[in-house]
């Protein structure tokens, strides 16, 4: 009787607790500005492009709103590096920032350029990445969503960081919510019971929490179990791979991918965006590449990186899958070794941020735990009617945590 009642309670703090670290991630990325209220700092700032030269401004800026901040090589890796930036040879404005009455930056929003295929051409995505203003001058933070919305030379707007206050503003400039996929809340799967419950149980002040998560750690367990759907994943552990680079066989996946799936919108995933987008992961040994081949060709590509909580809890975050057609049904072999990686590793879950694995054409996937995100956090804006109407249907889209901010 005391496991029956003391798991759901334990389990909904420390969902609650993942949640908090979903919102803080996003925070990371963007403080949400007051974004309906009346500007009321009078002489109100002035607007101008950003520069290169800005960041010890813009990094102070940050770091007093509680963002994380790059230090300077990374700013200028994260820029110069950037694929898209590159082949304009540097001629793309990094974004916009707000200058007070004495030239100190109040105010910034980043416009990371990215790219896309669709429909057997190269479409032009930004993402804002980040939006910070200092509280004085919050009230004119639309004029910078403004001109990131409207700027010229730019096929579709993608937020991957929205908040709850942002949502009406979203509406008023014409952004849309995704349509694949519940981006108000996340999947996972425990994967290191006792060690779950153990911090669970902690956060709900329970005595004698080290030798109590054996036992409710078993009794989680077998809930679970009984409650999962379980199949056949069809495929031995032999025919994965696990990567620790991305090399030219990306090239060809991504050159067969989007021949194969031209009628899906789909982030350009060669091997120089890859690696540019997965830059901080690599280095720190934070990202598992897993691959599927056929005859030596991949056929199917998951990408996994750590994800791991201030409350000690360690978690794993499956950012993203895909595959040639006839081949979707590799993605269960893929979440049984990712599982199995996990438990030899001690990590304690594995989640889905926004519950992509929706998505058409995929195997039904069920997993056993679900919370809450404090918000949506995924809109688009098509910047040509046609390219609107097309992804108004959810067969066009394949979205995943690679898209926009979210994983960079």
């Amino acid at each position: 009787m005391m496991f029956r009642a003391l798991l759901p309670n334990a389990l909904r703090d420390l969902t609650g607790s993942l949640r908090t670290a979903g919102r803080r991630a996003a925070e990371n990325r963007t403080i949400e500005p007051q974004l309906l209220s009346k500007p009321h700092y009078d002489p109100p700032p002035r607007m101008r492009q950003a520069e290169l030269g800005d960041y010890e401004q813009i990094a102070a800026l940050q770091t007093r709103n509680g963002l994380r901040s790059r230090d300077h090589e990374n700013w200028l890796e994260f820029w110069l590096n950037n694929p898209v930036y590159r082949r304009r040879g540097g001629n793309w404005p990094i974004g916009w920032v707000f200058e007070n009455a004495d030239s100190k930056i109040v105010g910034w929003h980043g416009n990371l350029p990215t790219a896309y295929y669709f429909a057997g051409r190269e479409l032009v995505c930004v993402t804002s990445s980040p939006w910070v203003v200092d509280k004085p001058y919050r009230g004119y933070s639309t004029l910078l969503l403004g001109h990131f919305t409207r700027q010229a030379d730019v096929d579709l707007v993608v937020n991957t960081t929205a908040g709850a206050s942002a949502e009406p503003v979203f509406h008023l400039f014409g952004y849309s919510k995704v349509p694949v996929g519940s981006w108000d809340k996340s999947a996972f799967w425990i994967t290191n019971y006792p060690e779950f419950l153990r911090i669970a149980l902690r956060m709900k002040g329970v005595p004698l929490a080290q030798h109590l998560r054996y036992p409710s750690g078993a009794a989680l367990f077998l809930r679970d179990y009984f409650k999962a759907v379980h199949k056949d994943v069809g495929s031995s552990f032999a025919q994965i791979e696990e990567c620790s680079q991305f090399d030219s066989r990306f090239d060809e996946f991504w050159e067969r991918l989007k021949q194969d799936r031209c009628d899906t919108l789909l982030a350009i995933r060669s091997q120089e965006t890859l690696e540019w987008h997965f830059r901080d992961q690599l280095a720190l040994r934070q990202l598992w590449i897993l691959t599927a081949s056929n005859e030596s060709h991949i056929i199917a590509v998951a990408i996994l990186d750590r994800r791991d909580r201030a409350n000690g809890l360690k978690c794993v975050r499956l950012v993203d899958f895909q595959s040639l057609r006839g081949w979707e049904k590799m993605l269960l072999p893929f979440l049984a070794r990712a599982r199995e990686k996990c438990r030899s590793e001690g990590i304690h879950c594995m989640e889905v941020t926004g519950c992509w694995l929706d998505r058409p054409g995929l195997p039904r996937v069920v997993p056993p735990h679900y919370h809450r995100l404090p918000s949506w956090i995924l809109y688009y804006k098509a910047r040509n009617q046609e390219l609107s109407r097309a992804l108004q249907e959810p067969t066009t889209w394949a979205p995943s945590s690679y898209d926009g901010d979210a994983s960079v």
